[in-house]
């Protein structure tokens, strides 16, 4: 019997000295694959988390580090600790915000909508969750569902400017440097493709009035207006764009989208070059044209792009062949409305 009792009590002190031995090793460098012991895997995707010195023993430590690693960029290091403080505080709606965002700036969207989500059951108000969610789901195309966290957004930024007596204009007050601008911006974009224009309008330039040189949100107005073909109010938007963020791509598209409207291919070529190889830029030309239905350009322009290439162009060869195929159908339609015979002439057929 004290045979059996002394053989117990060496196992345990077997257990307790090897946990006691792997508690150490783990305190001097844990790595990605002993951290799922401490922290939920599942939020923390396929990041390749650095060997770390030690682990934090209380969530005050664990945020310091966070913040810390984030301020200097360090975003592996800083969704590391992130997650580590859910271990104290596991319904912490901050920390959930704060690892959905490092998600969903590296793209992991599916990780960054389940902590975003799970974020909102603890604090239903937050208004970073319901924008990032909101914005999301508008990349995503799920534009019923952004709107609904848009506006949520919206609404919780407008109560705290109302409370802090900020000017009212045009039904909302006036923004600061506080406001959920994405959220106005994504919801104004929305409505832009809902036609209703006029509002869009009102969200840009509640934007624009707290941050006049916010350059994508004034190609975003511009191309608003430019839906609705006011072109000189577009280009003016454009051009400010540009001066504001000379590297943003999609305003020298834009800015290129009013001369080809316009006619003026030579500026809109000259205006693609500025963000894209010339070649591309005939392309993208001669694609917006055939949009139009100017068929005879739009071919012209694959041409000089498949011939200015230094290499198979894929892309502008499948776009001639569309164009080729239009222009057939259209020629077809044109002799049967004549009643004529049917005799394709050989530049189609090519």
């Amino acid at each position: 019997m004290n045979r059996n009792i002394s053989r117990n009590v060496y196992k345990k002190l077997f257990v307790l000295l090897l946990s006691f031995a792997l508690f150490s090793c783990s305190s001097s460098k844990i790595t990605e694959q002993n951290m799922n012991r401490y922290t939920r895997h599942d939020l923390s995707g396929k990041t390749s988390l650095p060997a770390m010195e030690d682990t934090a023993q209380t969530f005050a430590e664990a945020l310091k580090s966070a913040q810390e690693a984030e301020q200097k960029g360090d975003l592996d290091k800083a969704l590391y600790y992130y997650i580590q403080t859910l271990q104290f505080e596991p319904e912490n709606a901050l920390v959930l915000v704060k690892i959905a965002m490092i998600h969903q700036l590296r793209g992991n969207n599916v990780i960054a909508v389940r902590a975003y989500t799970e974020a909102l059951v603890s604090a239903p108000d937050l208004l970073l969750a319901h924008q990032g969610l909101g914005i999301i789901q508008m990349h995503s195309r799920q534009y019923k569902e952004a709107k609904v966290h848009l506006l949520q957004a919206i609404s919780l930024d407008q109560k705290r400017l109302k409370a802090l007596g900020k000017s009212n204009k045009n039904g909302y007050y006036v923004l600061d440097n506080h406001s959920p601008v994405k959220s106005y911006d994504a919801l104004a974009i929305i409505e832009d493709m809902n036609r209703n224009f006029d509002l869009a309008r009102i969200y840009y330039n509640l934007v624009l009035n707290e941050d006049q040189n916010n350059a994508m949100v004034l190609s975003n107005i511009g191309y608003s207006y430019y839906l609705t073909g006011e072109l000189a109010v577009a280009e003016r938007y454009f051009r400010r764009a540009i001066n504001a963020d000379p590297q943003l791509k999609r305003a020298w598209t834009n800015l290129g989208l009013v001369f080809v409207r316009k006619g003026q291919y030579n500026k809109a070529v000259k205006t693609l070059k500025q963000v894209m190889k010339e070649f591309d830029a005939y392309n993208d030309l001669g694609y917006l044209v055939m949009l139009d239905g100017y068929l005879d350009d739009a071919e012209y322009f694959f041409k000089k792009a498949i011939d200015m290439s230094p290499m198979y162009f894929e892309k502008a060869h499948a776009n001639l062949e569309q164009v080729q195929i239009k222009k057939r159908e259209l020629w077809l339609l044109q002799q049967e409305a004549h009643g004529d015979a049917i005799v394709a002439p050989e530049t189609v057929l090519k």
